[in-house]
């Protein structure tokens, strides 16, 4: 019995154990009583009257299907095995007993409802009222005298846990029969109640059938229906499974092809054999046997790669010539005799060559389908290239436009025409043009429309000033035209005796707070302006100024200087006090005296609108040592070739392309070179093509699978060359099929990445276009896709138990008493050939050689059942090995047990808990040698 299971078997309340008979032949019925309890001790009072009689089976009409749990055989199932009993189990652990009419006697109790098992054919269920009914013949039912055997309580030992009931049916089933299991009445109370209504007076108080009675009518409670398959369970067939012999593992090792006439009307190949001897090589399939070598031709073999690669290099001359398979994607037209790499070893080989073969004539035979599940992926490319092409359009005529009208502007129109947009067109220097201006020695109204008028040519001004409007533009931005330093606001001073006492204490806190704010607002202004004067130096060459500017800005202010990411008005009051105390020479060491005496802020002060242009005033002497003074000199043609450069239309319509096409992926996209020019795709198929290879070419699968017997097993491994020969094959015939159907490809795409069914999903080869050049076919694969070690089981076992696990276990697990779980190895992928056969995909470390395989059965429900019998009998050493004593059809009867088991305890007592120890069926597992799937014999 499991550790974690204990087995009762009956469960009955305290009413039902006070009834008065053990033998439920009659009602139920029960003598209550009362015992007083006092000083002269007790005294035992009987009520008067009779006995009251219970509810029994006469009262129940049909019980709640919901209380059932779980059947077995499960409903529906077309394959149960005969040698398993069918069952039920309720979630009310006294329900098998609760209608009982006795109470137990030596440890038994019989049930009031049995579960019995009637052949559906010529046993129809019937509708009646209020239960539907059966008829059949009482032989075909259990034994009522034994059915205390066939029902217990099942619940966890050692710890709490829900109690559950459980009826079996002792029938051995028949093979391949379909079944209707029943739950019925056990008393004839229970049978008049359920074929009359319920509450019904009966003469006898007795068991529901006789097995002599003949015909019997039955009213169900519960029931379903199975059918039963061959025999076998898990056990035997498992112990069935045999490695594969020599003889039966020859017609695995590969299939034989003929090269010796490769080509119509050629000359045969050379040989080293005698003249007439025919040429062959045993190509292998996706699957092959481990440590089985192939035959191969070395003189022919050699022969066919020099003719195949001259083959291929006269196919450049228009000639029709065999296909250079993987030659599109990595741009090749010819592959050299001797060459190495994988192109080489796929194209010189008619071994690798079959393979691709394959995979192109895979894609020929589903063409349309393929190119229709390729057009319905490529509907956002159609409209990314449709939007490339109305760019590369617009891109072009934007070019002639901006070629006529603004590359030829002087830079006094080119400043006029970004005007407009100063505060968003950015030149060179990455400052908004407005910015630049401002931060020039050149007025700020210089890019404002009114001044762009007054400057305009055979303007106001130009006509009666005779001012030049470029020449304006060139001197002011240059410095060479400067505007007078403003004249500093003098306020009358405050005569002595006007403002005394209080009055003079106000107005100083009045003052000194407009002083401060004036000088925060005058420091994060000053601030501002030093930063974007930084950039305007680097773009017009003065690289010391601005390295000094930059400098000045980050430099940190002595004094309890703000730190970075204050924003207050004291902190911008204190960097700006900081400012002003710097000392003005650690910027060019050449600076304007004058500079240096006025305040700071006087550089940033905007002249009056009526103050007349000097026309001596010039920084053409010293630029550089007057930027903090006057700001930043312009080169005027410089400033123009930039702006140009802003407008360039087709940068522009590109930046504006990218944020409406994005490629999401440039493996499966050929990005183009050119805003104009289509982008290039490829479908994406992730399908599992082995799966595909199986259905449509089952014997390069696996060559001569359909000659393994039932109940074999044989170990292989995956044949990586042949692998990746296959999808080259595919992703080549696909990108031409996708050309001919003017598809959206160059020919480099790779629309086939997956060959192995893997539950992760993850591709099994790159793109082929990004494969090693130098590399081998075998190592072009990823995650293992070429070194897998698959077990093939074929046999009943795979049919009947498609769920059980298999996992490899190392060498050294073996001997544990848990077989190492902790150390299994379960598959990555699970193949399934046919019905009969399987084949389980394992990446095991090491020396396969060094492991064994484990068969074992899932145990998710529990099973209760015997062997089957076989001849010779095998050591009875468990209850397990119990097997059946009575032929199909019979009942088992367990009332007189038989011998125990020399590695089993002796129960103290036989009842119902010992019948569920006895009959339940352990899971089982076997354990087979890597060697001997191998055919090492040692």
């Amino acid at each position: 019995m499991p550790e974690d299971l204990q087995f009762a078997p009956y469960l009955q309340s305290p009413v039902g154990g006070a009834i008065r008979g053990t033998v439920p032949n009659g009602p139920a019925l029960l003598d209550p009583g009362l015992t007083l309890v006092g000083p002269g001790g007790e005294i035992p009072v009987r009520p008067p009257g009779d006995a009251l009689r219970m509810l029994g089976p006469e009262g129940v009409i049909g019980i709640d299907t919901g209380h059932v749990l779980r059947v077995d055989p499960p409903p529906g199932i077309l394959d149960a095995e005969p040698n398993y009993l069918a069952c039920v189990e309720f979630d009310a652990p006294e329900l098998p007993w609760l209608f009982t009419p006795a109470r137990p006697a030596d440890g038994m109790l019989r049930p009031w409802l049995v579960l019995v098992a009637v052949e559906t054919s010529g046993h129809p269920l019937q509708g009646g009222g209020p239960l539907p009914f059966v008829d059949v013949d009482a032989a075909a039912l259990p034994p009522l005298d034994q059915s205390w055997q066939w029902a217990h309580v099942q619940r966890p030992a050692g710890r709490p846990g829900p109690l559950i009931s459980r009826l079996l049916c002792p029938l051995r089933l028949r093979s391949d029969t379909d079944y209707t299991a029943c739950v019925v009445p056990a008393f004839q109370g229970g049978v008049a109640a359920g074929l009359s209504g319920g509450l019904t007076e009966v003469d006898q108080h007795g068991d529901a059938w006789r097995r002599d009675q003949g015909g019997v009518r039955l009213p169900v409670y519960y029931s379903w229906q199975f059918r039963t398959g061959a025999a076998g369970d898990f056990e035997q067939l498992a112990a069935a499974i045999v490695p594969l012999s020599a003889e039966e593992r020859g017609p695995l090792s590969g299939r034989t092809v003929d090269i010796s006439e490769p080509w119509l009307h050629g000359p045969p190949l050379a040989s080293a054999d005698p003249p007439g001897t025919r040429q062959t090589i045993t190509v292998q399939g996706v699957l092959q046997l481990v440590d089985s070598p192939a035959e191969q031709a070395v003189t022919a073999l050699a022969d066919f790669a020099s003719r195949v690669a001259l083959h291929i290099s006269r196919g450049t001359e228009d000639a029709v010539a065999p296909p250079l398979y993987g030659g599109r994607p990595v741009v090749r037209d010819d592959v050299e005799d001797g060459e190495s790499g994988w192109l080489a070893e796929l194209n010189l080989n008619p071994e690798t060559r079959i393979a691709a073969s394959l995979g192109a004539g895979w894609v020929r035979e589903n063409q349309e389908w393929l190119m229709a599940r390729a057009w319905d992926q490529v509907g956002d490319v159609r409209e990314a290239n449709r939007l490339r092409g109305r760019n590369a359009f617009c891109t072009a005529v934007a070019d002639s436009v901006y070629r006529r009208s603004v590359q030829t502007l002087s830079p006094d129109e080119t400043l006029g025409f970004a005007a407009p947009v100063g505060d968003r067109v950015r030149t060179g220097s990455e400052l908004p043009l407005r910015t630049e201006v401002v931060v020039s020695p050149a007025p700020n109204g210089l890019v404002a429309p009114a001044l762009r008028r007054l400057l305009r040519r055979r303007g106001p001004v130009a006509r009666r000033a005779g001012l030049d409007g470029e020449s304006y533009v060139r001197r002011t931005l240059s410095g060479e035209l400067l505007p007078p330093l403003p004249t500093a606001m003098v306020t009358r001073p405050v005569e002595a005796g006007q403002l005394a006492g209080e009055d003079t204490v106000e107005l100083n806190a009045k003052v000194g707070t407009a002083l401060r704010a004036t000088a925060t607002t005058r420091g994060a202004r000053t601030l501002r302006l030093l930063s974007a004067m930084a950039p305007s130096a680097w773009a017009n060459g003065f690289d010391s100024q601005a390295g000094a500017l930059t400098a000045l800005v980050a430099r940190p202010a002595e004094g309890g200087a703000p730190a970075e990411g204050t924003t207050g008005p004291a902190d911008a009051l204190r960097m700006f006090q900081a400012l002003s105390a710097l000392e003005l020479s650690d910027l060019t060491g050449d600076l304007s005296p004058a500079f240096a005496e006025q305040p700071p802020d006087a550089v940033m002060t905007v002249a009056e609108p009526d103050t007349a242009l000097s026309p001596d005033a010039s920084m053409a002497d010293d630029p550089g040592a007057h930027i903090l003074q006057f700001g930043v000199p312009v080169d005027a043609p410089g400033l123009r070739e930039r702006l140009a450069q802003a407008f360039d239309p087709a940068p522009l319509l590109a930046a504006r392309l990218d944020s409406t096409v994005t490629i999401l992926s440039e493996e499966a996209l050929a990005v183009p070179a050119s805003p104009g020019d289509p982008v290039m795709t490829a479908p994406d198929f992730p399908a599992p093509m082995a799966l595909a290879l199986k259905d449509t070419a089952r014997d390069w699968f696996l060559p001569g699978s359909g000659t393994i017997p039932d109940d074999r097993a044989v170990l292989l491994q995956a044949n990586a060359p042949f692998i990746a020969s296959f999808m080259v094959g595919l992703n080549d015939e696909m990108n031409g099929e996708m050309r001919w159907r003017e598809y959206p490809t160059d020919l480099r795409g790779s629309p086939f990445t997956h060959f192995w069914p893997r539950p992760d999903g993850e591709p099994d080869v790159p793109p082929v276009h990004g494969w090693d050049p130098d590399g081998t076919l075998s190592a072009q694969l990823t995650l293992g896709a070429g070194e897998l070690d698959v077990l093939l089981i074929r046999g009943r076992l795979v049919r009947r138990y498609s769920q059980m696990i298999v996992a490899a276990v190392p060498a050294q697990s073996v001997g544990a008493a848990d077989l190492g779980q902790d150390t299994w190895e379960h598959p990555k992928m699970v193949l399934t050939l046919d019905e009969r056969t399987c084949a389980y995909a394992f990446v095991l470390p090491g020396d396969i050689h060094d492991w064994w395989f484990v068969l074992a059965e899932n145990s998710y429900r529990m099973r209760f059942g015997f062997d089957n019998p076989v001849d010779p009998a095998p050591p009875y050493r468990h209850w397990s090995d119990l097997s059946w004593q009575v032929p199909e059809g019979g009942f088992a009867d367990l009332s007189a047990m038989p011998a125990v088991p020399e590695q089993e305890p002796r129960p103290d007592r036989w009842n119902a808990a010992t019948v569920a120890m006895v009959s339940l069926q352990r899971p089982f597992r076997v354990v087979m040698s890597a060697r001997k799937l191998i055919g090492d014999p040692s």
